[in-house]
């Protein structure tokens, strides 16, 4: 999955915000969210029903919006005996879209006796590994448990199977939060993500079934999904969410990924710069987690000499060509104590494919971010 460089704009934003006189070249600071954005917003879709792969899916690709999905794998509307689109939906399409799928049970008929725990647990983190990362080495996977079901094990038992699983709790479900069950409207919705960008923080809406409409070549089905939002205001939510990603407040991303983002930047990673001269800046930025569970990328802001028109960042196979604004650049790094090397460069001239001063990179690491891939 690819991650994209910063825009000249928000570049400058974080110039305007970081930059000193005094600053030396090699100084940095990890940015409090990716991107430099205010905040983070977070879409969350549950039960893997019908209407996700129907409308959700299409509206969420149509305004590069990320969104996590809280799926059961084993359930009967992952997979239909007499219609195989749901199931290669979930498992062929989606997966190709950049959205992230979350752990809902993989039945989501709860757990009646213990010796179901861990298929019930386990199971669907082994699924969702393999959609996602083509393999089922161990990852963080969000987790939301299913409500409305007997649960017949202790939270102590449940607790050991998260950790075992490496599957971390979602923001809970509430009134605030629920579209339909609590939130009903465009502006009690976009609210919560002006909240967040209000106090530099993390908000979340979390919807069940969006409503199907016939007349605009949706499925003529005689029923609606659970908790049905209402489809007008789900687009007027995802195009006020848009437009606040679009001006720089918003990073819209999934649960594990800001979890991850969060978890990292708390840990305090620190820098060391190695060497500073007029050519060539040497540092690392080293934190203390599990560098194999906590794997995304910071938002990194270094000071270089001013004469730099861009900058080349280089950290293992990870290469990048930035524009340095008035002695600052900004670019991605792993805290995993790795060399960061940067030398003076220059973008690259704007070609027909390509939008001018956006900076070129190669290679990072295989983590979701809030830009939608090809």
């Amino acid at each position: 999955m690819k991650f994209k460089l910063l825009a000249p704009a928000l570049a400058f934003a974080c110039a305007t915000a970081a930059a000193t006189a005094t600053a030396a070249p090699g100084d940095s600071q990890v940015a409090r969210w990716k991107d430099n954005r205010t905040a983070v917003f977070l879409l969350m879709f549950s039960d893997s029903v019908p209407s996700h792969y129907q409308i959700v899916v299409p509206e969420l690709v149509k305004r590069d919006l990320i969104a996590t999905f809280y799926v059961n794998p084993g359930g009967n509307k992952w997979s239909h005996s007499k219609d195989p689109t749901p199931r290669n939906q979930w498992e062929n399409v989606i997966p190709k879209t950049g959205m992230v799928y979350g752990n809902h049970s993989m039945t989501h008929t709860g757990i009646k006796d213990p010796s179901q725990a861990e298929y019930e647990i386990g199971e669907p983190t082994r699924i969702i590994r393999k959609l996602m990362y083509g393999d089922d080495k161990p990852r963080l996977v969000s987790w939301n448990m299913p409500g409305a079901v007997p649960w017949k094990i202790t939270p102590e038992e449940t607790a050991a199977l998260l950790k075992k699983h490496n599957l971390i709790d979602k923001p809970k479900f509430d009134a605030k939060h629920g579209a339909v069950f609590g939130v009903k409207t465009i502006p009690e919705m976009l609210a919560l993500a002006d909240k967040a960008i209000a106090e530099k923080g993390m908000e979340y809406l979390i919807v069940h079934g969006v409503e199907r409409r016939a007349s605009e070549g949706d499925p003529g089905w005689s029923w609606q999904d659970y908790w049905a939002l209402n489809k007008d205001v789900f687009r007027g939510v995802l195009d006020g969410v848009a437009e606040r990603k679009a001006r720089g407040d918003l990073w819209v991303t999934d649960h594990i990924s800001q979890h991850k983002y969060a978890k990292e930047r708390d840990n305090k990673p620190v820098f060391q710069v190695l060497k500073s001269t007029d050519r060539e800046l040497r540092l690392t930025l080293t934190g203390t987690l599990d560098h194999a569970l906590y794997d995304l990328p910071l938002t990194v802001m270094t000071s270089v000499p001013a004469t730099w028109p861009a900058a080349i960042v280089t950290q293992g196979t990870f290469r990048s060509t930035v524009p340095a604004v008035k002695g600052l650049i900004t670019y991605d790094a792993l805290p995993n104590g790795e060399p960061i090397t940067v030398v003076p460069g220059r973008m690259p001239s704007p070609t027909s494919d390509k939008k001018p001063n956006t900076g070129a990179q190669t290679t990072l690491p295989p983590t979701p971010s809030d830009s939608l891939t090809s």
